[in-house]
């Protein structure tokens, strides 16, 4: 689409370039024609360039690059006598087209500086998301269309919308002279028709801002939805969810970054930037206006009138408002760590509230509440310093920028007043457009200084979601490191030579370690308390990202490791039996029969409750769902992490044989504690350390069983 917009505005450009010798083309025509087609060249790649512009920015630079040829073209049109004279107070002003091409040049140049090129780039894959489907577009129904054509094409129309805006108050602006004229010389007929244009001016006003409010929500609606979805399916694939927890020095709180920075994200970046287009077209508008009025307003400073200086009331509003901008960007900077620091200490407070929510029962029973109360306070008091020091940091910006607001409240009508008294020709609307064109001016040129506080708000919701980006990025790619687990055709264990395993921090677990568990045998793997068995199995089930070596296990056949503490999601109790599989899979007499099988017949007629299973079930039950689900899987290899430790010996045991006539073709390997473990097992390792590594060495079972 931008390289059909960059050929036909080439055409067009080249088009305006001849007629600028042949007919009553504007000079400055041909050349920004040639500026345009150069700045579409290089947006969409030319070989001096390396980087292409991202397509967001593109279709902006596009359809900027269109306005400018349609109001050439106008400007054209009108040079030469071809519009009608009824439709000339409703054309745009002469040079329009120049704020137009300023537009396209100024995004090519801002598509390049790193916090904007960082947000096209985050932004950028959901306009170029090519896949279709049926769009809840609310009151206009569901339409079959792609979420690129969605948001290039909302975009593009809330963009039309901001131009309507600015093109009211350009209206407005001459309607406040006219009408207040008209009060002055109690003008009745004009004061009412003046009324009635001030109605459909109105009536347009409200429907533009209600159709745009609408459109802004649905896009933001799907944005915040695709780029929610974005994010989860990259944190919870291939483990990089667990490589982050593990090492939380990488980022914190991601469960905060996908809920609420991709909210703000997504509503503040889309805000900002139609704020500032409005305000770069505003500010275009209301400055013709004012300059063209400044020489009424005739100003002596001692023998010198400033009228004589071409748009002098301009430079005055320049100047003041880049005063107070420094003096705010002074004021404001702290802000933007402080932000940073406030989601991260507010996510922290609400994360240790969910975990004395979700161990409740523990904290009761060891009567830790005084710790608990103890430790949330410490956390709430690094929310109160840093909130202390965002309102003390506020409270400087808000002495800037209240002070600014109220100076402009009447400093332009202190500029203009004493030459509206020392001139009798000069009328009340006069004063009232112009005290309205510098008002405009002044707050578009004073956007930065109202805007600071959320800008680093903003600011800091996108180095979030910067750090977070790149937290993935190395967890993805630490995919590739740890022990490689390949699947070897004709293998009959699961074996490893020379396997190092690592903690987070580097340091050594388990070193140069061999050991063979062959198929057929149930195995249970002994050691000392921290020796690195849960470890190993974690190394098994290819989660463990620290270390080196190889792991070999036979071809096709599926592994399944039971922890301790079994997880259970929320929702209905065969959906948490199935689990990870979709509930589906199993009919209802294959979920009652496996209750039945470990022991909890009492849970068959509640298969379909939704309940928080994980605080309803006791840890002996949920061990025993655990065991339900491996045998309904029916694994080729079944790793118990102490799996039974919850349950007394004898249901222990029987948990066991039943697993050897549920499972016969499932090899167990267990680790375990109890002496009683090694009558249920074929085989014994147990992890020796030595100076020469680590190693499974076979013991006899009799030993551990005597011990």
């Amino acid at each position: 689409m931008i390289k059909i917009l960059a050929g036909l505005t080439g055409l067009a450009t080249l088009g305006l370039a001849v007629g600028a010798v042949a007919g009553p083309v504007p000079v400055y025509l041909p050349i920004l024609s040639l500026a345009v087609l150069l700045v579409l060249l290089v947006a969409d790649g030319v070989p001096l360039v390396k980087t292409r512009v991202p397509l967001v920015m593109r279709f902006l630079i596009g359809l900027f690059a269109v306005s400018f040829v349609v109001l050439a073209l106008v400007a054209s049109a009108n040079g030469a006598g071809l519009i009608p004279e009824t439709f000339q107070p409703f054309l745009p002003q002469t040079g329009s087209s120049i704020i137009s091409a300023i537009l396209a040049i100024a995004h090519l140049a801002i598509s390049y500086i790193p916090v904007i090129r960082r947000i096209a780039e985050m932004a950028n894959p959901f306009f170029e998301a090519k896949d279709r489907s049926q769009l809840e577009m609310g009151i206009f129904g569901r339409w079959p269309m792609s979420l690129k054509a969605l948001g290039l094409g909302l975009f593009g129309v809330i963009i039309v919308l901001n131009v309507i805006q600015v093109y009211l108050l350009v209206r407005f602006n001459f309607w406040y002279n006219v009408f207040y004229t008209a009060l002055q010389e109690k003008n009745a007929s004009v004061f009412w028709a003046q009324l009635l244009v001030f109605t459909f001016l109105a009536t347009i006003w409200i429907i533009r801002g209600m159709t745009e409010a609408y459109l802004t929500g649905i896009l933001k609606l799907h944005w915040r939805e695709w780029l929610t979805e974005r994010y989860m399916r990259q944190w919870l694939s291939d483990k990089v969810h667990y490589r982050l927890a593990l090492d939380r020095k990488s980022t914190d709180n991601p469960d905060q970054r996908i809920s609420e920075d991709v909210r703000d994200f997504t509503d503040q970046s889309f805000d900002f930037y139609i704020n500032i287009f409005s305000t770069s077209l505003n500010l275009y508008a209301f400055v013709q206006i004012l300059w063209t009025i400044s020489a009424q307003f005739p100003y002596k400073i001692g023998g010198f009138d400033l009228s004589n200086v071409p748009g002098y009331l301009v430079w005055v509003v320049l100047a003041f408002a880049i005063l107070v901008t420094y003096i705010t960007h002074l004021v404001g900077r702290p802000l933007i760590p402080l932000q940073f620091g406030r989601q991260k200490v507010e996510a922290d407070f609400r994360y240790n509230l969910v975990r004395v929510r979700e161990n409740s029962e523990q904290i009761a029973l060891l009567q830790g509440e005084e710790v608990e109360h103890a430790g949330l306070l410490d956390r709430y008091k690094a929310i109160f310093d840093n909130t202390l020091a965002i309102i003390y940091r506020n409270l400087k910006l808000t002495i800037v920028t209240l002070g600014y607001a109220q100076i402009n409240a009447i400093f332009p009508l202190v500029l203009l007043a004493p030459a509206y008294f020392a001139t009798e020709s000069m009328k009340f609307g006069d004063l009232q457009q112009t005290s309205d064109a510098f008002t405009n001016v002044q707050s578009s040129v004073s956007f930065f200084i109202t805007s600071y506080a959320s800008l680093a708000v903003f600011k800091a919701i996108i180095n979030r979601l910067t750090t977070f980006d790149h937290a993935i990025e190395q967890a993805d790619a630490a995919r590739n490191d740890g022990v490689e687990v390949v699947p070897a055709r004709g293998a009959a264990a699961i074996s490893g030579e020379n396997v190092d395993v690592r903690l987070p921090t580097g340091e050594r677990l388990l070193d140069k370690l061999a050991f063979a568990l062959r198929k057929g045998e149930r195995t249970l793997v002994t050691g000392e308390s921290g020796s690195g068995k849960t470890t190993l199995f974690r190394v098994l089930a290819g989660i463990w990202p620290y270390g080196k070596g190889r792991v070999t296990l036979p071809r096709d056949e599926s592994v399944m490791l039971l922890p301790q503490q079994p997880y259970f999601p929320l929702g209905t109790l065969a959906g948490a039996m199935a689990y990870p599989l979709p509930a589906g899979t199993f009919s209802t007499e294959q979920f009652s029969e496996a209750l039945v099988q470990v022991g909890l017949p009492q849970w068959s007629d509640r298969l379909e409750a939704h309940e928080n299973w994980s605080s309803v079930l006791s840890g002996g039950e949920k061990q025993r769902i655990s065991i339900a689900r491996a045998i309904l899987r029916k694994p080729a290899w079944l790793l118990l992490d102490e799996a039974t430790s919850a349950m007394d010996e004898e249901n222990e045991g029987g948990l066991y044989n039943l697993l050897r006539q549920a499972l016969p073709d499932t090899t167990v390997v267990s680790i375990g504690h109890r002496s009683s473990l090694a009558k249920l097992h074929d085989r014994r390792l147990g992890i020796v350390k030595d100076d020469d590594g680590a190693r499974l060495q076979e013991t006899p079972l009799a030993a551990f069983g005597n011990a």
